[in-house]
């Protein structure tokens, strides 16, 4: 009895703490991997100043605050109101981001300056550390399924998630290496003993496991959680694309008689080869989506951007594949062929190309004959 009495004695304080919490703030350092969080703090009463000072009422050990540096009070309109004290680095506020950062500062606020904080909450970056404001109009965003399941946890409806979660990598990964064995067995000769299959069989599990590891590598670096599964489940489908594309892109191009399209086959490639970078990456990342998306997407347009500088330099075209080299299945053509008078036509301009082309090159070899002597 007298147990039952101290733990409705231990709930009831519970309860009246949870009830006399004004504010809750979550406390990162940006310096540690991923933004780890590193405690949280209860707001049982307004004000509240925040510095490095040991009088303060939350103490941040951070070499970038300073002893008294901001202040959160109750303004006269019953808002809540950040005052930055005297500080050096001031405060940067953002609105709507997680404790990861995933979203940029809105406004910096300097030594002197206050500033109406959203009654949905705020993030403040005090030098080095990520304070999150909690604040009873919160709005939650739904419950995210974990992706893989929690040992221990028996949930039956958690276990048939479960279940099909860990087939989809083995149904990807199966119509992966069936897509590449039937691609090399129509390369192979009639006969061809196991030998030949010996490159296949070794190279697309190899590739999927190192490129599956490095990245868990990374996530245990940063996560604390080797999660080869979690990265595995996300580069198979890109992988199964990426090969999918590569095969029959260019087939489609040439039975619908569109060179156009045929040309796009690196771009849509390389676009697929960026998609699956962003997904491992914010896997690794989950604070950081919108900066590993701009970063990718910077990267991938800087690759567009000197492919096509050196094909034109190369090859006076953006395109280093001056026709569609790919023969269309004749069972799959679809468009119409154009005829001997546009065949003719289209070889009018070659005549002028290759003269032009063979006087640079002549050129060149002046030029380096020059320099030479």
């Amino acid at each position: 009895m007298d147990s039952q009495q101290q733990i409705t004695r231990t709930q009831t304080a519970v309860h009246a703490h949870a009830h006399a919490r004004l504010a809750l703030i979550e406390l990162s350092e940006l310096s540690k991997p991923g933004g780890t969080e590193c405690r949280t703090v209860d707001v049982l009463a307004w004000p509240l100043t925040v510095g490095r000072a040991l009088d303060n009422h939350l103490v941040i050990d951070d070499p970038f605050v300073a002893a008294h540096h901001a202040l959160l009070d109750i303004g006269a309109d019953g808002s809540l109101q950040l005052s930055v004290l005297d500080s050096v680095n001031g405060v940067g506020l953002g609105l709507g981001m997680g404790l990861g950062g995933s979203g940029a500062a809105v406004a910096h606020l300097a030594a002197g300056q206050s500033r109406v904080l959203p009654a949905s909450g705020a993030v403040l970056q005090l030098g080095n550390t990520r304070l999150r404001l909690r604040l009873p109009d919160e709005v939650l965003a739904p419950e995210r399924a974990l992706s893989s399941a929690l040992p221990g946890f028996h949930v039956a409806a958690t276990q048939r998630r479960h279940t099909r979660s860990q087939l989809w990598p083995w149904l990807t990964g199966l119509a992966l290496v069936a897509f590449e064995a039937a691609s090399h067995w129509t390369g192979l000769d009639p006969g061809a003993d196991f030998s030949a299959w010996l490159p296949l069989l070794i190279s697309v599990p190899v590739t999927v496991v190192v490129w599956c590891g490095v990245w868990a590598l990374l996530s245990k670096l940063f996560n604390h959680h080797f999660d080869f599964s979690g990265h595995l489940k996300l580069a198979l489908p890109w992988m199964l694309a990426l090969a999918l594309t590569q095969a029959l892109w260019p087939q489609l191009a040439a039975a619908l008689a569109a060179p156009v399209l045929w040309q796009l086959t690196p771009l849509i490639m390389l676009t697929l080869a960026a998609c699956l970078i962003r997904a491992q990456l914010s896997h690794v990342l989950p604070g950081k989506r919108q900066t590993v998306a701009v970063g990718v997407a910077a990267m991938a347009l800087g690759a567009v951007g000197v492919s096509v500088a050196n094909n034109f330099r190369t090859h006076d075209s953006l395109s280093s594949s001056p026709y569609m080299s790919t023969l269309p299945l004749p069972a799959l053509r679809l468009g119409s062929t154009g005829g001997e008078q546009k065949l003719v036509q289209g070889l009018t301009p070659l005549a002028a190309q290759l003269a032009l082309r063979a006087k640079k090159a002549r050129d060149g070899e002046e030029d380096g004959d020059d320099a030479a002597d």
